[in-house]
Parts: structure tokens; sequence; C-alpha cells
């Protein structure tokens, strides 16, 4: 692949998860415009309503991956749903902001329902065949299944960075519903470049010879896999601790340290200046260590700098200033993680018995998911016994715990990560 491909694939990360920060960014913000003696939306409600979608979409993630691997395995190519899926989480975000003060509460709150429904599914939909063309873009060519998977932990990092910049000013300046089509339509468009992203010819997939695997068998050989339970809950514990200082990021800035929420891009500008340079750095980390060893020791590491977030003190002469060089040294971690997901993932399900990559994707997302719930809900354990200080610790006991699992998971004497 030419470097032309891995943009053009990573355009899709950047902005499904520019539609996904704005959704979850500004979600209860809105809804807490006052109409008359009330909100726009309870926030309670909403929250509620938010929660049984979550739900929703975790279940619905294996559902979407086999269904794409059931389409591959019918002879077509994977990248022709992406197609059929792009331009529904917009649809869906456009009618979750559209609600406004003119219209009676029963409008309101159907047309955010209907909104949620056709957000999650499109997200959904796209996502998880748009995740597997990790597999099918790079074939058996480990070093472009490298830069693949790097690629989307850099499409993440930089839609965080763009909807945390730029969506405060427009929405500021041109309202919600306005703010949603100003990020949402750009972002659609970028979501169709990776159809474009396969290199060379673009032959038809040959459908594999034999019957086509039930659903319970096609969940069954995702849940025997004992290297990939393994990567799921090292990665759930990654995950929850990213959860985990997101929500408490508001937190350490003013409670800790001494400043307000809007002092949280202080620690997020560090912290994002850290990860990006050194995504050019991991795919030759995995090459020379190993993606499985690269992700243990990067775990290790990012515990023991969230960890040490305790003794952050906001009456030191700059604790922002040390604040933001503690969150720059995570940077290169979290980017050690969020790069090599995608060919964790991808790894396991190749050597797996058939071609489950999309199965092994809706799963990994449906175990996150669930894991990020019980991560808020810690959090918020944390916040309401206001214990500030715990709450970097707790997402270094959280990485910490997730690599502990995975050594009692992993097979021994199984399969080793290729390293060259």
């Amino acid at each position: 692949m030419r470097a032309w491909h891995y943009v053009l694939y990573a355009c899709g990360q950047v902005g499904m998860m520019c539609l996904a920060r704005f959704f979850f960014q500004w979600n209860m913000e809105y809804a807490r415009e006052p109409v008359g003696d009330g909100f726009l939306l309870a926030p309670a409600l909403l929250g509620l309503l938010l929660f049984g979608f979550r739900i929703f979409d975790g279940v619905t993630d294996p559902v979407a991956g086999i269904i794409s691997d059931r389409w591959v395995r019918r002879g077509r190519q994977r990248r022709h749903l992406l197609l059929f899926a792009f331009a529904l989480p917009v649809v869906g975000l456009a009618l979750i902001f559209r609600p406004d003060r003119e219209m009676a509460e029963p409008l309101r709150w159907a047309l955010a329902t209907g909104g949620m429904f056709v957000f999650f599914v499109g997200y959904t939909v796209y996502a998880i065949p748009y995740w597997s063309l990790v597999a099918d873009y790079s074939g058996d060519d480990h070093d472009v299944r490298r830069r693949l998977s790097n690629s989307l932990g850099t499409g993440m990092l930089v839609a965080t960075a763009i909807i945390a910049v730029a969506s405060p000013a427009v929405v500021v300046a041109r309202g919600y519903f306005e703010a949603a089509l100003w990020v949402g339509i750009p972002a659609t468009l970028l979501m169709v470049l990776p159809f474009f992203a396969q290199p060379g010819p673009q032959p038809a997939a040959a459908a594999p010879a034999g019957p086509e695997p039930t659903l319970g068998e096609m969940l069954g050989t995702a849940f025997k896999d004992r290297r990939f339970l393994a990567v799921l809950v090292l990665f759930s514990g990654s995950q929850m601790s990213f959860t985990v200082m997101t929500a408490g990021a508001p937190a350490i800035a003013s409670e800790v340290l001494g400043g307000t929420a809007g002092d949280v891009p202080r620690l997020l500008g560090p912290f994002l200046l850290g990860a990006f340079p050194f995504f050019v750095l991991v795919p030759t980390l995995s090459r020379r260590l190993g993606w499985e060893r690269a992700v243990v020791v990067a775990s290790l590491a990012l515990g023991v700098v969230y960890a040490g977030t305790r003794f952050l003190d906001g009456e030191a002469p700059s604790p922002f200033l040390t604040a933001g060089l503690l969150f720059a040294c995570a940077g290169p971690m979290a980017a050690v993680l969020l790069g090599l997901e995608g060919e964790a993932v991808t790894t396991c399900a190749r050597e797996s018995k058939g071609e489950l990559t999309a199965i092994y994707f809706g799963m990994l997302n449906l175990v996150v998911k669930a894991m990020n719930g019980l991560a808020v809900f810690l959090t918020g354990v944390v916040l309401e016994q206001q214990r500030f200080g715990l709450i970097g610790p707790l997402a270094g006991a959280l990485l910490w715990a997730g690599v502990a699992g995975y050594f009692v998971l992993r097979p021994r004497g199984g399969r080793a990560a290729p390293a060259a």
C-alpha cells in the first residue's frame, strides 16, 4: 500500500469519531437548555435513554459482524457495505440536535429517540465492516496490517482534537443543530474515502468452500479462542482507563489542580502532543517487539503514569505545568495501545478457524462498551466520595488488572505474535 492509501483509510476513522465525539461531548449540555421552568430534554431521562441505546448498540455489534462476514463468504467485497451505512450517522445526529424550544415536548423526545436509533444503527453497521478492512486490505502482510491498525488509533486522536478544539466555537456561533451539520457533513464525506483505499486491482472476493457457519458456531469460535479472550481483557483494561481519565479530567483540573473545568485542554493538549509523534514509531515497535509485548509494556507503563497523578497538588508552584508534563508522558503509551488494537484483533481473527474478522471486532466492541459502563460507574463513586486524588490510581489499577487477566487467560505455549 502507498501512503495515500493509509490516509484514505484513516479518514474513515476521523469522520466516524468526529460524529461520535460531538454527540457524547454535547448531548447532555444541549439537553439542559432551559424551556420554561424545565429543560429542553430532562437530563436524567435522556441519560436513561442513552444507557438503553448503549446496551442496544453493544448487542448489535456481533450481529453486524455476522452480517459482514457472511457478506464476504458469499463472494462480495466487504468495503461495499460502507456505501450502505456511511450517511446514516449524520442523519441520526441531525435528528438528535433538531429539537428546539418551539416544539411540543413529545415531538422533542420523538426526534431525540429516533435520532439515537438511526445514529447507533448507522455507527455499528459502518464501524464493524470498516475496522475489518484491516484484514481485507492487508492480507497476510504484517507490515501493512500494522500500519492500517496504527492509522485507526491516529484517526481517533485526530477526531478527539478536532472536536475538543473546534466544536465549542461552532456551537456558540451557530447553535447545536447547525453545528451538528457543520461537523457532520464533512465527517460523512470522510467516511466514504476508505472505500477507495484498497490497494491494487479490485477482484471479486472468492467465496470459501464448505457450508456457511451458523450464528452459534461463529460466536462459539470467538468465545473458545483463549488468545482472543486474553486480548479482550487486556484492551478492556486500557479502554476503561481512558474512560476514567476522560470522565475524571474536569475534576482533576478543578478539584486537584485548583483550576476550572475549562482548564481541561491544558491537560489534553500535552497528552495529544505526546501521542501524535509517537504514532510514527508504533509499527516499528510492533515489528521489533511483537504487538503483544508492546501492548503489555505500554499498559504497565501507562498505569504507572496515571497512578502518578495521585501526587499532583494544586499548591505546587506550577501545578498545571507539572500535570501537563505528566500527561505528555502518557501520550506515547496511549499511542501504542490505540495503534495496535486493530492489529491485535485482526491477527487473532485470521489465526482462528475460518475468516471471522468482523465477528471478532463486534465482540471487542460489545465487551469494551460494557466495561466502559462499569468504568463510568466506578468514576462516579470516586467523584461522589470526593476522593479526587484516586481518579488516576483507579485508571492505573484497571490497566494493571487488564495485564493480569491477559496472563491468566493467554494459552501457555500457544501462538506467539510475530515480531519481525
